[in-house]
């Protein structure tokens, strides 16, 4: 037992030291390299934190290189004592937050220790200014000691008290950890105040061993919460793989419901048709075949929902790929006030001009997130032009918005928009969405070196759907695509008259 207090004693010349700090630079490195591929916050604090006890601990050990690290700058390395362990608290603090997920569970606490953080560091660097022009002062190293240090120290027991009562799995790990380094600093300070160098060597290996612990504890913590965001991911991804076939499970059947509902409907038009006389026959089967188109709408819209339905699903499966967690998250919230609205639309034949441009702008908004640039939507409608009263299928317009986005704008570089304009000319009401992608032309060209080529479902959709509908309704609506070309205007261009 003698031996081995002996050797914990020589910790600063046995290398026992020095292998400490070589575990804490490899921790700092390899939770650097997680940080890089996760994006996660927490990885980047305690890669930092744990670099700048490297950096404190430098100094320490002898008949290592660290030494003449040291002895090389020994000036450097004095006056960074205090600002780097001021850094270190700050850090750790920061660490916490993020891999307890403070900002959630104690927001009032965290904007609090966001105050006293701001407050820290600007009185910090007042003070450094001024003992930069009077070093005698020494005014940091008080300050810090005598003043940001107790403080600091009746925050964190108070926020302790606070982290009991949250529910995350890793807190115990953080708070063991925490209470070791706490405990390790303090029985070294202690031993070694008021003593002789030779003394402080002897009792720097509680300190060593209190830094030890509390980092392997961060680490598993660390590790604990990587497996919890991994079975998170995978979560979310089979609910959405289960969304998806569900989503295809449904629109077979009501494919299969409404075909169904079309063969009764013309049986009873074959039937009535032997048996009525001409003129009845012929009111009769005006009635059935007013049913028929209807029906044929609602197949086409059922077809339509789905379709769109699947293309944004498929979004948020490349944000999940790419592991951009935020943007998911934000794109799964719109996409469900957008599936909202579409459902709703959906029980309807026929909505007004201003929902439809409703739910028009908002998918160009879910698409637009997935460009770096952006996607500008502009507006410009008439004063007299009443939205409500202007009536469409549902669901008309969105594929033209589709199309500009995915074949013109997206292999374009630069300024992205889309422009629709509404007004009358001579009595008629004209609907334009104009966008300044690379044209049809440049887009098929594209389209035929690919492999996999993507057909515009939607598109065909919507001619069909809007020959049903002026036929139901007694309109003529109809629409036209012009191509602009000219190196300077280039794009294409969708005109309605309503």
């Amino acid at each position: 037992m003698s031996g081995f207090i002996n050797f914990l004693q020589d910790s600063n010349y046995n290398g026992l030291g020095f292998s400490i700090i070589s575990i804490l630079f490899y921790l700092s490195i390899y939770h650097f390299v997680l940080y890089l591929k996760n994006r996660d916050n927490f990885y980047l604090y305690y890669s930092i934190y744990a670099f700048t006890n490297v950096l404190i601990l430098v100094p320490i050990p002898y008949n290592v290189f660290l030494q003449d690290v040291f002895l090389a700058f020994p000036d450097f390395f004095i006056q960074l004592d205090s600002p780097l362990k001021f850094a270190s608290y700050i850090l750790f603090s920061y660490f916490v937050i993020e891999v307890l997920h403070l900002k959630n569970h104690l927001p009032k606490f965290v904007r609090f220790f966001d105050y006293f953080t701001i407050s820290g560091v600007g009185i910090y660097l007042i003070l450094g200014v001024i003992e930069y022009f009077k070093p005698d002062l020494n005014i940091l190293q008080t300050f810090f000691y005598f003043i940001f240090l107790p403080i600091y120290f009746l925050v964190m027991i108070y926020g302790s008290v606070l982290i009991f009562k949250i529910e995350e799995k890793v807190k115990g790990y953080i708070l063991t950890g925490s209470l070791f380094l706490g405990v390790g600093a303090i029985l070294s300070a202690i031993l070694t105040v008021g003593q002789p160098a030779e003394v402080i060597d002897q009792n720097f290996w509680v300190y060593y061993i209190g830094v030890l612990v509390e980092n392997l504890l961060f680490t598993f913590a660390l590790a604990v919460k990587q497996r919890e965001v991994y079975v998170e991911k995978l979560l979310y991804r089979e609910k959405l793989v289960a969304k998806l076939k569900e989503n295809e499970e449904l629109r077979e059947k009501l494919n299969q419901r409404l075909q169904s509902e079309l063969d009764q409907k013309e049986q009873q038009i074959v039937t009535l048709a032997a048996d009525a006389e001409s003129e009845r026959m012929a009111r009769v089967k005006a009635h059935y075949e007013r049913e028929i188109t209807e029906l044929h709408l609602r197949s086409l819209r059922s077809q339509m929902n789905p379709h769109f339905i699947f293309n944004a699903l498929n979004s948020i499966k490349v944000f999940l790929i790419d592991k951009d967690k935020d943007r998911a998250i934000l794109y799964l919230n719109r996409f469900s006030k957008l599936i909202r609205m579409v459902l709703e639309s959906s029980r309807k034949t026929k909505i007004s001009l201003g929902e439809e441009l409703e739910i028009a702008k908002l998918y160009q908004t879910l698409e637009s997130i997935r460009f770096e640039d952006g996607i500008e939507l502009k507006m410009e409608i008439e004063k007299d032009v009443r939205l409500n009263e202007i009536e469409l299928p549902p669901l008309l317009l969105q594929p033209f918005f589709e199309n500009a986005i995915w074949h013109g704008l997206m292999n374009k570089a630069g300024e992205k928009w889309i422009k629709v304009s509404l007004k009358k000319e001579k009595g008629v009401l004209v609907l334009s969405i104009r966008d300044n992608g690379i044209g049809r032309k440049a887009s098929q060209e594209i389209n035929s070196r690919r492999t996999m080529k993507k057909e515009s479902i939607g598109m065909s959709l919507s001619k069909d759907r809007l020959e049903l509908f002026n036929r139901n309704e007694s309109v003529n609506y109809r629409f036209e695509i012009v191509d602009h070309s000219t190196p300077n205007d280039t794009g294409t261009e969708v005109i309605f008259w309503l």
